[in-house]
Parts: structure tokens; sequence; C-alpha cells
């Protein structure tokens, strides 16, 4: 073959491979994300304590956590606490946070502001995840607020060149997907065009329902799943996975969620029959990292950093120590690669 003809086949055949190749860039950068609470609160700095239910320093226990965190209770707003936890974040190969956000007037809105710095200062990203608003208006105002007030911010996450903002399922079981249309029309008649959002689907029934509506979707609520007995934990898990990151195939960017572990039975408003997912040695959160890589979603999301009322915390514990950042360490490596 002559030198021509060698350089007209291959960019004959790079030409044909475009379009390819444009699919391919077109899929989101890898993220690891885990959700983070900012709503701790001590009397040395708050006043009270606050999500600390009668704290027991002297025998280590919380009258409703499961576990208790190495050095104690701590104040969300301290910080050389919030510093502390973005090193740790960083640490364990973690890319960013999805900061659980109550209004403009409740001190998880000043606890962002805060993270912010400290998360850019490790080069993580973050974001909001709006909880709980009982109207279609007022998830409009309060989406309009974050994107005029925190996602300017150089370490605000980013989908499509767009700042993310999330929303967890309370929000929409409240307002429904009628009311999320009026919210999303009356924000983007101030922000067209501007935001990435991302919501709660919990079910593959969820996820059809709402995939249209929104750029992504994610579950929080896994532990109803997770907590039943499998015959075969390993096929469940490889299935469980596959079906959903499948089921969002379309949208912006598709998710899978694991956790570590979950025990909510302390709480007094939580009635009945309880979900209960026991760590034992650690090997079920690794497997389900394992799983949650082998489906190729674009972001896996981790429940979470520090919702000890749930006992799904990865934040250090006198209980397993330092064992799931580690885990998450050489997981998150695995999967960024």
């Amino acid at each position: 073959m002559t030198p021509n003809r060698r350089r007209l086949l291959s960019a004959l055949t790079a030409t044909a491979l475009l379009p390819f190749r444009a699919l391919a860039q077109a899929r989101p950068r890898k993220e690891v994300l885990v959700f983070y609470y900012g709503w701790y609160g001590t009397k040395t700095r708050s006043g009270q304590d606050i999500h600390w239910l009668n704290p027991d320093t002297v025998h280590e226990r919380i009258a409703d956590a499961p576990n208790y965190p190495v050095g104690g209770p701590y104040d969300s707003l301290d910080p050389d606490v919030i510093a502390r936890q973005m090193a740790q974040i960083k640490a364990a190969g973690i890319t960013g946070l999805i900061v659980s956000w109550w209004g403009q007037a409740d001190r998880t809105n000043d606890q962002l502001r805060r993270v912010l710095d400290a998360a850019g200062a490790q080069g993580l990203s973050v974001t909001a995840y709006i909880e709980q608003v009982a109207s279609a208006e007022g998830v409009a105002e309060d989406t309009l607020y974050l994107y005029r007030t925190y996602c300017r911010h150089p370490a605000w996450l980013k989908l499509d060149g767009k700042p993310v903002i999330m929303y967890f399922d309370r929000l929409m079981q409240d307002i429904g997907l009628e009311g999320w249309q009026k919210a999303r029309a009356l924000i983007e008649k101030q922000a067209p065009n501007a935001i990435s959002y991302i919501a709660t689907g919990n079910t593959l029934k969820e996820i059809k329902a709402r995939k249209s509506a929104f750029d992504g979707l994610h579950i929080y609520s896994q532990q109803f799943e997770g907590a039943e007995t499998r015959l075969l934990p390993s096929l469940w898990r490889s299935k469980y996975y596959n079906d959903w990151v499948k089921a969002q195939k379309g949208a912006k960017v598709t998710t899978a969620t694991i956790l570590p572990g979950f025990d909510d039975r302390l709480q007094l408003d939580r009635k009945g029959k309880r979900p209960v997912i026991k760590r034992e040695d650690g090997k079920p959160f690794r497997d389900l990292w394992k799983a949650a890589i082998a489906a190729k979603p674009d972001w896996i999301l981790i429940v979470s950093f520090n919702e000890w009322h749930e006992a799904s915390q990865i934040e250090p514990s006198t209980a397993f120590g330092m064992r799931e950042l580690e885990t998450c360490r050489q997981m998150s490596a695995k999967f960024l690669r």
C-alpha cells in the first residue's frame, strides 16, 4: 500500500469513528459523591445539643444513634470540624459532597457557606440537597436562591457545564410530579437553561415516571432493598445495579447508590418493623462497591458521610474506626481510573 493510500485509509477510518468518539465523550466525568449532613450542634458552640440526643461522653453513647463518633459529638459550624471532615473525604478518594439543605433560615444554610470554601480548598465539589419544601413556588424560590447565592462558587458541582441542584424524595412526595413541573417552569422563567436538576427515584417505576422531568435521578432509600434476605446475594446485587443503571439510560447522568449499613430503630418517629443492614466485617459494603462499579454508572453516590441517626455513616466511629473510609479509598481508585 502506497503512503498516500495509507493516509487516505486512516483519514476515512477516523472520520467513520467520529460519531462513536463523540458519543463516548458525551458522558459526564465520573464522580464519587457522598451525602453529607451539617445539622449537628453542641452546647459549647451553639448553646444546645442539636441532633445529638442526650449525649453521654463518659460512656460514649448517644440516645438516638447506634454508633458514636470518634472524638465525640461535634458542632457542624466549627471550622476545625469542617476542615477535618473535608480532609477525610478527600483522603477517601471521594470527589464531592451532596450537602443536606433545609432552607434559607436553617443552620444548614450557614453551614453550606463554610463547606463550600473548605471543600474547594481540598479540590472537592459541592451541591445542595433540598430536603423539604411544601409548594411548587417554595421549590422555585429555594432553587433560585441557591443558584444566585452559591452556584457561581468554583467548588459547585456541575453537569453539562451547569450547576447541579438535587432534590430529596420527600419534596417529590409533597408536591408531586405536576408540582415539580410547575416549579421548574417558574425557575426556567428566571434562569433559563442554567441549572442541572437531579432528583430521587427509589424504584424503577419512579425512574420511568420522573426521568423526562430531570437531568438525572438517584436512589437514596436503598435500605429497604438492601435489608432483605437474598438466597444468592451476589446475583441480586448484579441485577439490582444493572437494572437500575439501564433504567436511567437517556438521562444526562446515570448513578448508582451504595451504603455501608443502616439502623434507624432508635428514632422515635420510626414505627413498626424497620430495615436493618448489619455491617458485619465491612464485606457487604465492599461487595456493593464492586457491583456498582460493574454496572458502569457515571456517578457513584454514598449514603452517607455522617447520618448518625440511621447508622449509615462512613465518618470514623468507635465501632468501625476508619474502615469504611479505607474501603472508599480503595474502591474509588478502581472506579475513577
